[in-house]
Formats: C-alpha cells, sequence, structure tokens
C-alpha cells in the first residue's frame, strides 16, 4: 500500500469514527460549582424523597448528576450553556405537571412537545449554531413560571438564579421581556407581567 492510499485509508476511517461518534461539549463537572453556589446548605436534596439525614457534597453531586444531568442526557448537549439553562431549571423545579418545563424547551427548539426529552430533542438543541438562541428564550420562560408560582414572593433567588444564565452581547443588556417565546408559551403566561 502507497503512502497516498493510507492516507486516504486513515482519512476515511476518521470520518466514520467522526460521524459515528458523539462529540459533546457538556460537562456535570463544569456546571457543578454554579449548582452547589445556587443549592447551599444542605446541597438542595429534597430529603422527603432522598432520606430524612444530611448528605455530603460527593453524595448530593451524584445524587444531582445521576437523577437529572444523566437522565436529561447533559453529556450530549454541544453547548454547556443550553445544558445547564435546562437541567438547572429541572432540579429546581421539576420538569413540571405532565412535563411542562420540558415541554417548553421543546417549544423553543421547535420539537412536538411531548414532555419527555428524547436523544432526538438533544441532537436538535445541538443543531442551533448560537447559544444564546436557546438559552436566552429558556431565561424568559423560567422566569414567567416562577412569577407564576402563588409562592413566587418568598423566592426572589428564583429569578436571579435563571437571569444568571442569560448570554448577553458584551456591553449590552438584554430586555428579557423583548425575548421571543413560542405563542403556545407566551399565551400561557400572557397575565405575567415582566
Amino acid at each position: 500500500m502507497s503512502s497516498k492510499q493510507l492516507v486516504v485509508l486513515l482519512l476515511v476511517i476518521f470520518c466514520t469514527l467522526s460521524s459515528t461518534l458523539s462529540v459533546s461539549a457538556a460537562s456535570f463537572s463544569k456546571y457543578a460549582p454554579k449548582l452547589l453556589r445556587f443549592e447551599g446548605a444542605g446541597y438542595g436534596i429534597h430529603k422527603p424523597i432522598y432520606g430524612d439525614r444530611d448528605f455530603t457534597k460527593t453524595e448530593a453531586l451524584r445524587i444531582m448528576r445521576k437523577n437529572y444531568w444523566d437522565r436529561f442526557h447533559g453529556n450530549r448537549f454541544a453547548s454547556q450553556e443550553v445544558a445547564e439553562v435546562l437541567i438547572d431549571h429541572l432540579i429546581n423545579a421539576g420538569s413540571g405537571r405532565n412535563g411542562e418545563n420540558i415541554k417548553a424547551f421543546e417549544a423553543i427548539i421547535g420539537v412536538p412537545q411531548d414532555g419527555h426529552l428524547s436523544i432526538e430533542d438533544v441532537d436538535r438543541a445541538n443543531s442551533f449554531y448560537f447559544a444564546d438562541q436557546i438559552v436566552n428564550p429558556y431565561v424568559k420562560y423560567r422566569i414567567l413560571y416562577y412569577k407564576s408560582r402563588p409562592d413566587a414572593n418568598l423566592y426572589p433567588g428564583w429569578i436571579t438564579r435563571a437571569t444568571s444564565f442569560l448570554i448577553s452581547p458584551v456591553d449590552s443588556k438584554i430586555n428579557v421581556k423583548a425575548l421571543y417565546l413560542p405563542p403556545v408559551i407566551e399565551r400561557r403566561f400572557k397575565h405575567i407581567k415582566l
């Protein structure tokens, strides 16, 4: 085999492998410090579900990784920011009645809204060129969702947590009210003032 044929063969093998392997950029270890900052004392572990005892940081992170990051395909997201904005909301608020928090994400990325985050949904999210096309509208959704909760005034940190994920252009501030959301979401929250 000539060196030219060997190079061609190696290129074919590389292209085949790279198209079949899932290359991802999102990582739980990058997200964990932010999560711990938000959750504070007790690390956000809901004791009625996981047991009425104190959890170590390692145990809490293991629970969060397994029950949220892994369950919702965190490592498959190409964008750290997209994975974090979605999974952080699912950790903080759950998937919602009938998967409403996942359905909102699905509406933003333009897939059928079944309330179950599939690998195909993640692949669709990965097809967006700019992460802010997903992140910023989902932040707006999160703010509207939190403001719609009956106990919202007791937890102002919810809004702070949500807005921390905004992706802003350099030297400018984003007007959350002006961000586009699919009409199905806008109608649902039309009574909420931003």
